[in-house]
């Protein structure tokens, strides 16, 4: 698994990174079309989502549970401002929290029981928890809720009293969140954790003989993604403002795996990025039918894994060392 990509100098590939998060912060400044807002700020949902799935993935673990922690949030945090009359920036890490606790819980359950039978637990935890949202009244029913509060305004130094009564504010909150979430994998990654995750997906064996409690190593990541889970969730509901359980369903979780496999599995941040990024983008640009595009992704799915496995930020490096052997092969020859 590599950070932000799998170049050996980090330090030349952050100055192309900052400029590019310095264009998204100015983006809104030029794209004043709130359609394009929205797609915006639904591909850092989404990215966050493939962050998520990447980070189980990278301790060789496949969950198919993302969208009932995303869910958890999105509930916790309709509930905590509705039925509570919290405001939407204490409900936001309270819902977190609860998505990492239950996370911690089902973890603790299930993560010793195999892979393929992780796989199963967290699809039919991902169903349990749809049917239990509609089916139980006081979580809104198969109706949902409607009118979620919207964040309160915030006053910042210098720059005033920030409303959430348009997309721009939403579009530089979900990006802070993105890049907050992104911030923390790196940063995970980069420590002691992150050489116990890595040697985890090398070798369980090996890194149990190495003394990693790989039980341990593996539930504290399930825990850190499902929590990101959570906080998009409760921003989600925030920002849509409606909350029904047909928006959690395990297509979701079918979506997020999508993301991370079209970008690249082994790019944990940028290949989520770029994969969220295409797949909001291109159905809407092209008009495809809503009906239709589970099936496309599905197939889409299928084609990525068997002729793509690197994903396209893989394919393009793998094009890219070709470019340069060929080089090699014709400066030697002169």
């Amino acid at each position: 698994m590599k950070p932000w990509n799998n170049g050996k100098n980090n330090a030349k590939n952050r100055v192309p990174l900052l400029i590019f998060v310095a264009f998204l912060f100015l983006l809104p400044l030029f794209l004043k079309n709130p359609y394009y807002q929205h797609l915006f700020i639904m591909t850092y949902v989404a990215a966050g989502l493939g962050m998520s799935f990447n980070m189980v993935y990278s301790t060789r673990l496949i969950t198919l549970g993302a969208a009932a922690f995303y869910a958890i949030g999105a509930y916790s945090s309709t509930l905590l401002t509705i039925k509570l009359n919290l405001s939407f920036w204490l409900a936001l890490p309270l819902a977190t929290v609860i998505a990492g606790i239950v996370a911690f819980v089902v973890g603790v359950i299930i993560i010793r029981t195999g892979t393929l039978t992780f796989v199963i637990m967290t699809l039919l935890f991902c169903l349990i928890i749809y049917q239990l949202v509609g089916s139980i009244s006081w979580l809104g029913g198969w109706g949902g809720f409607i009118n979620i509060p919207r964040p309160n305004p915030i006053s910042i130094p210098y720059i005033g009293e920030i409303s959430f009564q348009s997309r721009v504010p939403f579009y530089y909150l979900g990006l802070c969140l993105i890049l907050l979430v992104a911030l923390i994998y790196q940063s995970l990654y980069s420590s002691r954790i992150g050489r116990a995750w890595k040697a985890i997906k090398q070798s369980e064996r090996v890194a149990a003989s190495m003394g990693i409690n790989v039980f341990w190593y593996k539930t504290l990541c399930f825990v850190v993604a499902s929590s990101a889970s959570g906080a998009l969730g409760s921003f989600y509901a925030h920002y849509y403002q409606i909350v029904i359980p047909d928006m959690f369903t395990g297509f979701i979780s079918i979506y997020i795996q999508i993301y991370s496999a079209l970008g690249g599995l082994e790019y944990y941040i940028l290949g989520p990025a770029v994969g969220a990024a295409i797949m909001i983008f291109v159905p809407e640009l092209l008009n495809i039918a809503q009906d239709i595009q589970p099936i496309i992704f599905g197939s889409m799915l299928v084609i990525i894994i068997v002729f793509f496995p690197g994903g396209i930020i893989g394919s393009l490096k793998k094009l890219n060392q070709k470019k340069n052997r060929k080089k090699n092969e014709i400066r030697r020859k002169c």
